[in-house]
This record gives C-alpha cells, sequence and structure tokens, in this order.
C-alpha cells in the first residue's frame, strides 16, 4: 500500500522534518559555543553608524564568551557535586531543604512573637536555628523565630535534656537510657543505650558524643560520626561533667572530676578524637566542674567553683577570674559571646565575664541579685526576681525590663527570652 506521507520522490515527509529539526538544532548549539563576534539585526541601518555597529558585536562576543564560561563552570561543578555526595541525594533531604526554605524567612523576618505550648513545669529549654525548641516528658516541639510550629510530636522522656547545635537538636533522658536527634520537622536518630545517659554534646557538623556509664566504669563516651554511626568509645574510671567535641580541631575535651589528692579535683582531658589518645591534660586541685567549652578556635574556657579560666590553643592558663570560692554560685553561662559566672560572695552579688577572645569583659559587684546570667557581644543580660537587665560593659548602662519567671534565653543582642510552664515572652531591647 502507498504511504500517504511519501511525496513523489518517495521521500518520508515525517524524516525529512525530524531530521531538518535535528540540524536545526545542531545549528544552535554550535552557535551558541562559537566565540565569534555575533551581529545584532539591524533594524534600521540608518540608526547605527559602522563603527557603532562592530563595537556592539564585539561587546556582546564578549558576554556571549563569559556565558559559555559560566555554563562550563556550572555544569563541571554539578557533576563534582553529585559524584563526591551520591549518598546524601536522597528523597528525605529533598523534602527538608524544600521545607528550610520557609524556616529561613522566618529567621530573616522575626517578629518576636510569644510562643504558646503546653503547660509542663519539667520542660527544658534550647535556642534551635533562630528559634526555641521545647521538649516535656509528655510533648516535644521545635518552633520557628516567628512562632511557627515545625515540629510536634509526643515525647517519651520522663525527665529530658535538650542541647542544639545549628543543624540538629539532641534530646536525652537524664533519668533514662534514650536519646534522640531532631532536625525542624522530624527524628532522625534514637537509640536506646544499656546505662543512663549523663551527658551529650553536638558539633556542627552533625558529629555527636554521649556520655554514660557502665557496669565497669564511672563513665563511657561514645562518639558518633555524621552519618550517626558510632566511632570510638573510651571507658573511665572516673565521673564525667561535660563535654565538648571540635571536629575541625579533631578533638575531644571533657572535664571530669576524681579524688586526687584527697581534696578533689577537676581534670580537663583533651583526646584524639580518632584513636582517644589524651594529647593535653590540665589537673585542678580543690576545685568542682561546672561547664568546659570553646569560645573561639584558639580559646577554651573551663568553669569551676572557684575560677574561670580561659587556654590558649595549648592549653597554656591565659587569664583567670578572681576567687569567688566560697561564694553561692547562681548561674553562669558559656557560648560562642563568652564566659560568664553570677555568684553571691560575703552577701554582695558579684559578675565575672569574658568575651570570646578571653579579654575581661566585667569583674565587680552588682547593685541586684542575679539568679541567671548570659553573655551576648559586649552586653551581660541579668535575670532577676523582677525581669532581665541588659548591662552595657563597655558604658555600664543599664536596661531593665519586667517578666514573668523561667529559663532565660538570648537570641541576640536586642533579644531575650523567658521560657515559662506554658509560654515564651520576648524581650526587646533598645538598639543602641
Amino acid at each position: 500500500m502507498k504511504n500517504p506521507f511519501r511525496n513523489h520522490q518517495g521521500i518520508d515527509v515525517e524524516q525529512r522534518e525530524a531530521d531538518l529539526s535535528d540540524a536545526s538544532f545542531a545549528r544552535k548549539i554550535g552557535s551558541f559555543f562559537n566565540p565569534a563576534p555575533q551581529r545584532e539585526k539591524v533594524l534600521r541601518h540608518e540608526d547605527f553608524n559602522a563603527a557603532g555597529d562592530v563595537y556592539y558585536a564585539t561587546v556582546s562576543a564578549g558576554y556571549k564568551v563569559a556565558q559559555r564560561i559560566l555554563w562550563l563552570f556550572f555544569v563541571f561543578f554539578m557533576v563534582f557535586s553529585i559524584a563526591t555526595n551520591y549518598k546524601e541525594i536522597t528523597y528525605d533531604n529533598f523534602f527538608y531543604l524544600v521545607k528550610d526554605f520557609t524556616s529561613a524567612a522566618d529567621a530573616g523576618n522575626n517578629t518576636y512573637e510569644t510562643l504558646s505550648y503546653e503547660s509542663d513545669s519539667r520542660q527544658s529549654f534550647v535556642l534551635y536555628r533562630g528559634g526555641v525548641a521545647t521538649v516535656s516528658p509528655s510533648k516535644l516541639s521545635i518552633f520557628t523565630a516567628t512562632g511557627r510550629r515545625t515540629l510536634n510530636e509526643s515525647s517519651s522522656f520522663s525527665s529530658p535534656y535538650a542541647i542544639s547545635s545549628n543543624k540538629y537538636v539532641l534530646i536525652y533522658d537524664t533519668s533514662g537510657t534514650t536519646f534522640s536527634l531532631y532536625n525542624s520537622f522530624a527524628r532522625v536518630y534514637t537509640e536506646t543505650l544499656d546505662y543512663p545517659v549523663t551527658g551529650a554534646c553536638l558539633s556542627e557538623d552533625g558529629s555527636f558524643a554521649i556520655v554514660t556509664r557502665s557496669a565497669d566504669s564511672r563513665s563511657v563516651i561514645c562518639t558518633y560520626n555524621k552519618q550517626f554511626h558510632k566511632t570510638a568509645e573510651l571507658r573511665a574510671d572516673y565521673y564525667v561533667f561535660d563535654i565538648e567535641m571540635n571536629t575541625d580541631k579533631k578533638s575531644l575535651s571533657f572535664l571530669s572530676y576524681d579524688a586526687g589528692n584527697g581534696t578533689g579535683r577537676t581534670v580537663l582531658s583533651v583526646r584524639d578524637l580518632g584513636t582517644m589518645e589524651e594529647i593535653d591534660r590540665v589537673e585542678l586541685d580543690g576545685e568542682f566542674p561546672l561547664a568546659c567549652g570553646y569560645l573561639e578556635k584558639d580559646r577554651f574556657a573551663v568553669i569551676t567553683d572557684r575560677y574561670i579560666r580561659i587556654f590558649d590553643s595549648v592549653f597554656e592558663t591565659v587569664e583567670i577570674s578572681d576567687d569567688y570560692s566560697g561564694g553561692n554560685i547562681t548561674g553562669y553561662c558559656l557560648n560562642e559571646h563568652g564566659v560568664a559566672v553570677s555568684a553571691t560572695v560575703s552577701s554582695k552579688n558579684c559578675i565575672f565575664a569574658f568575651d570570646k577572645s578571653g579579654k575581661l569583659l566585667y569583674n565587680d559587684f552588682v547593685s541586684f541579685q542575679v539568679s541567671d546570667i548570659w553573655v551576648c557581644e559586649s552586653y551581660l543580660f541579668l535575670q532577676t526576681e523582677r525581669g532581665v537587665t541588659r548591662f552595657n560593659t563597655k558604658t555600664e548602662e543599664e536596661e531593665s525590663l519586667i517578666s514573668g519567671h523561667g529559663k532565660l534565653l538570648v537570641y541576640n543582642a536586642n533579644t531575650a527570652l523567658i521560657c515559662g510552664e506554658s509560654k515564651a515572652e520576648y524581650l526587646i531591647f533598645k538598639n543602641n
């Protein structure tokens, strides 16, 4: 039967159109990658003189070469990224990436709304990605900075405690054996150990460490990489009170307490993150450990019941506070902005504070009783019976705002939060 789509010369019309289309596409590709100047179509020749026409054609060619280079760079970048991170390309990661767009918008457009959550006196609070995470024995919630709840699920922690990094919230049960990691929208890892969890720390890349114990060891430190695989385990015959992981320096630092020479001592041990071999050690006789952590990459702070100490990169003491031994410590803080302690010494209220470089911020008395303290840039946020006072360590100016009772958190230099049993109240200070 004669093909109705063949012309009188026997050529298939559809095939010819396809060939012409392919040829046209090939010409377009060739033209795109052709570095020769491409003259623009001139609608009216009298609008251009000869020199100007050549000039604009040359400029067009230059832009075209730049465009071609950028496209090639983009292609190579995509191929390299996919080849080196193919294990991370999953449906869940794409899902969370898309959802994170709205979280980033919330963080950039903070309206400081009051956050409301289920009432419970046993809640633990922590700042997380510009918002707040709160966990009680009955409920776990994560809020963005504008008060939008991104996670709301039942809790199985009887006595929960939360810590956070920019990547995860880690929650462990201080009276149980379970710990879990969460991002803004879901639980990403959980594990139940044989013995209770007594401490934990998070690194910015997602690695973390858990402190527990065993039948024959007072402390067992387990480290995990960012894929949640256990990488090392250290068993020790002493009690670990605080722990810090730094994956950039490949180190694990922790404070422990033992009998020492009979008066008790704090020991700062710095270990290689891979081998767990001890690379630095500091012994502080007659002192009880409270907290430790990095201020900057070459500054490390230790808080005990007697002193604040600042160490350099080889853990030599570079700064030390006055002795507040015998005083009643009412609050302490150690974060990326600095380290501070509030204490009542001889019926007087004292503040000891250093910034992130180890420089002394404040070491003097204040006229009001302090129940908690926070460092943020050059400011000290002091929680009192009536609310929160922001103290400028450079000018010694004070600004006080009335608030309810609860856990003090500081979002930035102008914003503090008081997390009570059923809501978190934002306190907005003047923008100095």
